[in-house]
């Protein structure tokens, strides 16, 4: 990611050295200059991969001024941690938008399966009616032979005295 974001950034850069060469009054450092990075920061910046070859052969100017540009790159020690910073935030943001995305297919999905839910909530109901309905005649039931069964006992008392 990070080598991706640093040859998209070259590549702009290059794109408007022209307009900079025309501008900037002074001659581009030697083709044969290393960078320098500042002292203690070797160890605190990633080093860069090496950004893809383009497939023309690029004109002298334009490596020179490719070279000028890497230079103030790596001249600056927070560049790449900028660069990562930068990377990140959008990558976060993207990610959160990806989140929101799945939440609101998540939240039309409950609602389009809501009719679901209310058929189980009905069913429940209904197997509930219909258990009290079913206890309610059982207790008619046994009222009724529990009337009968006392009318047989007084008969039964009041024939043999």
């Amino acid at each position: 990611m990070r080598s991706v974001v640093l040859t998209a950034l070259v590549l702009g850069v290059v794109a408007l050295a022209p307009a900079w060469a025309t501008a900037d009054s002074g001659a581009p450092p030697a083709a044969d200059s290393q960078p320098q990075p500042p002292a203690g920061s070797a160890a605190q910046l990633p080093t860069p991969s090496p950004a893809p070859a383009p497939a023309p052969a690029p004109a002298p100017d334009a490596l020179a001024l490719r070279k000028t540009c890497a230079d103030a790159m790596n001249a600056n020690p927070t560049f790449a941690i900028d660069i990562v910073e930068q990377a990140d935030k959008v990558a976060a943001e993207r990610r959160l938008a990806a989140e929101a995305k799945q939440h609101e297919e998540a939240a039309r999905h409950i609602a389009t399966n809501e009719k679901h839910v209310i058929l189980a909530y009905a069913a429940m109901w209904l197997v509930a009616a219909g258990f009290v309905l079913f206890l309610a005649r059982r207790q008619i039931a046994l009222r009724r032979e529990i009337a009968i069964l006392r009318r047989d006992l007084d008969a039964a008392t009041k024939e043999n005295p």
